[in-house]
């Protein structure tokens, strides 16, 4: 390996953990339900409620331990959020594509205004 791509590599390895410091930094706290809660954007009271209703499922957002406390699994937080948002930003599309239909007659006036 010529001495170019070594040092390359390094400055790769520099940056990439670098990148993880700042990472750790921006881990939110998912062992406490503040912290979840949080992350979402949303009050303690609707992850009770995301639990009771099945958004929440368990083993896969969540579980209990053997002292019968919830803690919450970042992985599934994560894709929890992910989804969530896909989901958001599909009814937002959906909305933008809804066009007004106006009668033909409001139609012939609006043509009709100039603007400016």
């Amino acid at each position: 390996m010529s001495e170019i791509s070594e040092n390359v590599l390094k400055l790769i390895l520099q940056k990439l953990e670098s990148q993880e410091e700042l990472l750790v930094l921006l881990i939110p706290d998912f062992k406490t339900k503040k912290g979840v809660a949080n992350f979402f954007g949303v009050c303690e009271k609707t992850l009770d409620n995301w639990k009771e209703s099945g958004k929440f499922q368990e083993g896969v957002e969540y579980f209990i331990n053997e002292k019968g406390r919830v803690e919450y699994i970042p992985q599934g937080l994560y894709e929890h959020k992910k989804n969530r948002q896909n989901k958001q930003n599909t009814n937002k599309e959906a909305k933008s594509e809804k066009q007004k239909i106006y009668h033909p007659s409001v139609m012939n006036i609006v043509k009709g205004l100039k603007v400016g």
